[in-house]
């Protein structure tokens, strides 16, 4: 890349089509939304509550001081998504807007953010960018789940495609600031930080201390919100710990819960999820190796970031991350498609490619819709307090609940968050 950092992000020639890929993602996001829970008979502002979507908005109600004593299970939770769900309240205080459809909103946006962030990174790698920005947007059937419902993703999604786009650019301050926010709206997030590392040291060959201290900024910022919440709730043992409440998890050797886990799922009739899963990960896997073999080194910041984010989540145990992948290693996904396009895809003819991102997109679609609708079902029986989450979606104030092991404590089951596992 030539480092040239005052290079606009987008050429004005370019902002129609970016406009376009934008309202296409969205269009996509919403109409999955409204396709899930038409499928769910619920209402869109209760798909507010469903996933972990009642725990961003109790964090929500909390800001400007977010997070309390009277909360301790929520502290797992990363604060960049619940605070952008805030600002919204802040920005819509008269808008028929409850928290369920800001939650929503704050996934939406981001998501087809993300889209435009994509756009301008194909620019940067020499590639003409629209159709695999559409692509990006549509084709993946977990991405198109994650962007129409209430996930952090979508937020982490954005800036870790901003802070790839800086990287490349040789913007490393922009870089680190960017993948701070990341790590603050998803924290393994942060793994990123070691290709952009990387490519700064050993592509760059930059070791100055100014370097190695903007490299430390993400994990400044990871460090801080720690040191808050430390202040905030006495006894606070690190996001880490806290998250055990939720899913009881522990490492063990690469790849293993995917292996283990592979036969009990494809026998328990679950094929779709499982073939998406399985498919997925062979997909990354592949587009690792092809762009380690193909890509020039200024550009491995690509197949590294798909190397750590698939190899960190590959060795986490328990049936809940295999069943999770998916979304689990959401962030290998643009890099895995940005070397698929350059290496496979750059010459096939525009007609091909927009039939096959329509039909991937269509396929997306049907599955986003499909999970909805299981998601909701599968919370409904497992989670008895969502119904009064979802009749307090007016309510400013938090209410938080304990999902520790006591006896009668609502604790969420493994693998209830997302409901793709297999149903026994």
């Amino acid at each position: 890349m030539s480092g040239d950092t005052r290079r606009p992000w987008l050429a004005r020639s370019d902002r129609k089509a970016a406009a376009g890929v934008f309202a296409i993602a969205l269009a996509a996001h919403v109409a999955t939304a409204l396709l899930g829970v038409s499928s769910a008979k619920i209402s869109l502002s209760s798909l507010g509550v469903y996933f972990d979507g009642n725990l961003y908005l109790e964090i929500a109600r909390s800001f400007p001081l977010p997070y309390s004593p009277q909360g301790p299970d929520y502290l797992g939770q990363a604060p960049l998504y619940p605070a952008l769900i805030h600002v919204l309240r802040l920005l819509t205080p008269d808008a028929p807007f409850d928290w369920g459809l800001l939650a929503l909103l704050a996934s939406w946006l981001p998501a087809a953010l993300a889209a435009v962030a994509f756009f301008a990174l194909c620019r940067e790698l020499g590639m003409d960018p629209f159709w695999p920005s559409v692509a990006f947007a549509l084709a993946n059937p977990r991405w198109m789940t994650i962007a129409a419902s209430p996930h952090p993703e979508s937020l982490a999604m954005l800036f870790t495609l901003l802070a790839l786009n800086a990287s490349l650019r040789g913007a490393l301050p922009a870089s680190m600031i960017a993948l701070s926010l990341a790590g603050l709206a998803r924290f393994p997030s942060l793994l990123i930080g070691a290709p952009i590392a990387f490519g700064a040291l050993y592509v760059r060959r930059s070791f100055d201390l100014r370097t190695l201290a903007t490299l430390a900024l993400p994990v400044l910022a990871f460090g801080l919100f720690n040191l808050y919440l430390a202040l905030r709730v006495p006894g606070f043992g690190g996001v880490m710990a806290t998250h055990q409440v939720f899913w009881v998890t522990a490492w063990t050797w690469p790849f293993a819960s995917l292996v283990e886990n592979a036969l009990p799922w494809w026998r328990s009739g679950n094929g779709l999820y499982f073939a998406i899963t399985y498919t997925t990960l062979a997909f990354y896997l592949a587009t690792c190796v092809l762009g380690l073999r193909s890509l020039p080194r200024e550009q491995w910041v690509l197949p590294l970031t798909i190397a750590v984010i698939v190899l960190f989540h590959a060795c986490l145990s328990g049936a809940p991350a295999t069943w999770d992948f998916t979304r689990l290693a959401i962030l290998a996904w643009p890099a895995a498609l940005l070397i698929f396009w350059k290496v496979a895809l750059s010459h096939v003819p525009v007609a091909a490619v927009a039939a096959l991102c329509a039909g991937l997109g269509i396929y997306a679609l049907a599955v986003g819709q499909r999970s909805i609708r299981e998601a909701v079902e599968l919370q409904d029986q497992l989670l008895p307090y969502l119904p009064r989450a979802i009749e307090r979606l007016d309510e400013d104030e938090p209410r938080w609940i304990h999902f520790g092991v006591a006896p009668g404590s609502p604790r969420i089951p493994d693998g209830a968050s997302d409901g793709l596992g297999p149903q026994t």
